[in-house]
């Protein structure tokens, strides 16, 4: 059970630390930290709740609850067939996955039951979602803090502890009646719609200037959140408004407000005197802490039906004497197939041998295949230059009448090509020229000699022998099909 709770909004956290004194709050530390817009938001959010609440000697994480204030959940209405219980969870996972925008596995979810209309051939739900992503952040945050999250809470439904602790709501059968809980809040104002103690809707709004905007703002709030909750709920009527917040901010509110509210009792509270045992420290108004106020009263029971973002509400485990009957079957098939199963085992192993014995041999039969190929090739090359009268000396002769004069070009290297079988001979000359355009002369002094000379770029590089040689040349010569043409 948690003993520190944090609202975790996106503009600061309200971190308090506190137990339940009865039917009331009694907080031993509250701090507000203001959060960042930039990337050194989570650094000081951890050095800050390292100071709050340092590990002890004995290592142990402390357990902190989170509450979402309302802005940062998404709450659905879902209608289903009147199901048992039991049923709920795997019914509203399938109605997330095709009412939810985003998919299934980037929240994190779970829902209340609403009361049961009699008569009705359907049941409703209210399903509370938030991106994982969120989730993952207050996670890591309180990690790196030495904290631990256990559990994650929404602020609509703190609200509703809070005011069922004090009295103020209670049990009722009358499911066309609604009670609003509105807390007045410096920074936003966060109406809650109840029947009986369930939380049937939830809005959130801004919050006022000034004092003398406090009822216009108010007015403007609820008449936005009835029309929403109208889509929702249907056909309702407003029996109370509770308004929750400073005696100077609520009693800006006049009775005139309930004259568009069904003539709907206003009803003011003093947080620190309803819900708050205790004094806060200088700086702290009390309405900003109702929400934090009900997470720690809702560690007792309280009644209200509530949610757990990272502890959801799932299916009780199922019975499955299908296994046991499987089981049985299977034993009774062991008995009857041991032995042949060994016997074939058996026969696996000895024919394995063989294959061990044979796969041997045909590794060794390859490898001289192999060995002997290489050979092979080697001897049909040599053959083809005999058989077709190529001699290579023969060949450096016609070369040398074709090249260029030394103080134009030389010739690095040669290098013979074995004849491949239906292909030419070739010969590679490696060297460097003075310029491209003997380079091309050559080439073409080659192709009138009959000599094929694949296409070849030349690189620019001077040659070590002498920097006026700055072309280096690769040139790739087959050599002519009838001999006699070379030498013409």
């Amino acid at each position: 059970m948690a003993d520190k709770f944090i609202e975790w909004d996106r503009d600061r956290l309200v971190v308090a630390e506190g137990t339940a004194a009865g039917e009331k709050a009694q907080f031993r530390l509250v701090r507000i930290l203001e959060r960042q817009a930039d990337s050194n938001d989570t650094v000081l959010l951890v050095d800050q709740l390292k100071q709050l609440f340092p590990v002890g000697t004995d290592r142990k994480r402390a357990s902190v609850a989170i509450v979402f204030p309302r802005q940062m959940v998404t709450i659905h209405r879902i209608q289903l067939p009147q199901v048992p219980d039991s049923e709920i969870p795997d019914m509203i996972r399938l109605q997330a996955s095709m009412r939810l925008t985003v998919p299934v596995e980037s929240v994190c979810m779970d829902f209340t039951p609403l009361p049961i209309q009699p008569g009705s051939a359907t049941r409703d739900v209210l399903l509370v979602t938030v991106p994982s992503d969120q989730v993952a952040v207050a996670r890591r945050t309180l990690n790196d803090a030495g904290l631990e999250l256990s559990e994650v809470r929404v602020s609509a439904y703190c609200v509703a502890q809070a005011a069922a602790r004090a009295g103020f709501l209670r049990e009722s059968a009358d499911l066309e009646k609604v009670d609003v809980v509105a807390v007045m809040r410096r920074d936003f104002i966060e109406l809650t719609f109840v029947r009986g103690t369930s939380v049937v809707f939830s809005h959130s709004g801004s919050s006022w200037t000034s004092l003398e905007t406090v009822e216009r703002t108010i007015r403007a709030e609820l008449t936005r959140a009835r029309m929403s909750a109208a889509e929702i709920l249907g056909e309702h009527k407003i029996d109370r408004v509770i308004l929750i917040g400073a005696p100077e901010v609520t009693s800006a509110v006049t009775d005139q407000i309930s004259t568009r509210l069904d003539g709907a009792r206003i009803e003011r509270v003093n947080p620190a005197e309803a819900f708050l045992s205790g004094a806060l420290p200088e700086g702290i108004n009390s309405a900003d802490i109702v929400t934090l106020a009900g997470a720690i009263l809702g560690e007792t029971a309280s009644g209200v039906e509530v949610v757990d973002l990272i502890n959801p509400r799932r299916a009780p485990a199922k019975k499955d004497l299908r296994r046991l009957r499987v089981l049985l079957g299977s034993l009774a098939g062991v008995v009857i197939v041991a032995g042949g199963y060994f016997w074939r085992q058996g026969q696996i192993n000895e024919l394995a041998d063989v294959k061990y014995l044979v796969d041997t041999e045909n590794a060794e039969i390859k490898e001289m295949l192999q060995a002997g190929s290489k050979e092979m090739t080697q001897s049909e090359s040599v053959s083809e230059w005999v058989n077709r009268d190529v001699e290579w000396l023969d060949e450096m002769v016609r070369l040398k009448a074709i090249l260029p004069a030394t103080d134009r070009m030389f010739i690095d290297s040669f290098q013979f090509s074995a004849i491949q079988r239906g292909a030419s001979p070739s010969v590679k000359l490696v060297g460097f020229a003075k310029s491209e355009s003997d380079v091309n002369e050559l080439a073409r002094k080659l192709r009138d000699a009959g000599y094929g000379v694949k296409p070849f770029e030349p690189e620019y590089r001077a040659s070590a022998v002498s920097q006026d040689y700055g072309v280096q040349i690769v040139l790739e010569v087959s050599l002519p099909a009838d001999p006699e043409s070379a030498s013409g």
